[in-house]
């Protein structure tokens, strides 16, 4: 049969012309898509914190994210959110864009326990996905240097005798050192009146204008080197490097323990990849030894892990927290 004038007037294809087609072809179903080929991050990171300049929570996610930016190769700023609980940086990041570019360094409060001491919250976990803990946070309980309290058996003793009349004091009702003393006066079955401070409490307990109080390890050990307080025992499972002659409170009251924590969330819809990314340039800075030299030296424990591993941590650390708070009918509104 004869071709149609047009066909037959083409011209005619090569077999190098056909490979060569074939070849590009091949490679164009290869190639990665241009999305996967943007390198996270792609710019400056923001880090919120939610406590002021200078605090410990602020001053270790420095130290963090100077190491971070330089994993990456992209700038780190902190900005500093405090006030309310840590209820006002993370409502900035709940409602911030899921690219990794803006993330959000707290502590147990946020997630642990303020969803059970306030009725509402202009956040929830599920706002968030949660990257990685950085480390524990262990909770020293101190007197004065002065005191005639000089172990933890003495204040237990002297608090059945006297229930009620002994004072405690915290930053606050609802925080960390607050609710920690609620658990051990509910393990150890003692009464003790709560005194909340907004300021500086531990200078009263120097004073022995309060009986004793919970502090973190991080403010604590100047005051201990200093000689400003005695340190009965430390809210961790074991002891810690920086404090080694404070014993665990488990030691007298099995199983108690009462820490908090330092993790990175980044806003919900973050892409998988990208919180993966993160936790392997956190991950690599955990295990660094300077690094958990300088975590140890703040009486501080390192973490690290993965998102699905703190994600179930958290679970369990709130599951024990609110039991507290309802046991002891902590509320902030």
């Amino acid at each position: 049969m004869a071709l149609p004038r047009k066909l037959r007037s083409a011209p005619a294809i090569s077999r190098r012309e056909i490979l060569a087609s074939g070849c590009a072809l091949a490679a164009s179903m290869l190639a990665p898509p241009v999305l996967a080929q943007t390198r996270y991050p792609s710019r400056p990171v923001r880090l919120v914190v939610p406590f002021p300049a200078g605090t410990s929570p602020d001053v270790i996610a420095r130290l963090w994210g100077e190491r971070f930016a330089k994993s990456t190769g992209q700038p780190l700023v902190v900005e500093n959110k405090p006030g309310a609980g840590t209820i006002i940086a993370a409502q900035a990041v709940a409602g911030a864009a899921a690219d990794g570019h803006t993330l959000f360094w707290t502590v147990n409060n946020t997630f642990s326990i303020n969803p059970f001491v306030y009725r509402s919250l202009p956040y929830k976990l599920d706002d968030f996905v949660p990257v990685t803990r950085i480390l524990s946070v262990p909770f020293v309980l101190v007197v004065s240097a002065e005191s005639k309290v000089r172990s933890l058996g003495d204040l237990v003793r002297e608090a059945k005798a006297r229930p009620g009349a002994m004072t405690y004091a915290s930053p606050g009702n609802g925080t960390s050192p607050h609710v920690v003393m609620a658990r051990l006066l509910n393990t150890a079955g003692l009464s003790m009146t709560h005194v909340p401070y907004k300021e500086a409490y531990i200078t009263d307990v120097i004073a022995q204008r309060i009986d004793a109080a919970f502090d973190a390890s991080t403010t604590v050990i100047g005051q201990l080197k200093g000689g400003k307080v005695r340190a009965l025992g430390i809210s961790s499972a074991t002891r810690v490097e920086a404090l080694k002659d404070v014993p665990p409170i488990g030691e007298t009251f099995p199983g108690f323990v009462g820490e908090s924590w330092h993790g990175v969330f980044a806003p919900r819809g973050t892409p998988e990849g990208i919180v993966s990314t993160i936790v392997e340039h956190s991950q690599r800075i955990v295990e660094a030894p300077d690094f958990r030299a300088t975590l140890a030296g703040y009486g501080l424990v390192p973490a690290g892990g993965t998102s699905a591993a703190f994600r179930q941590f958290l679970a369990e650390d709130a599951r024990g927290w609110s039991q507290v708070v309802k046991d002891n009918q902590i509320t902030l509104d």
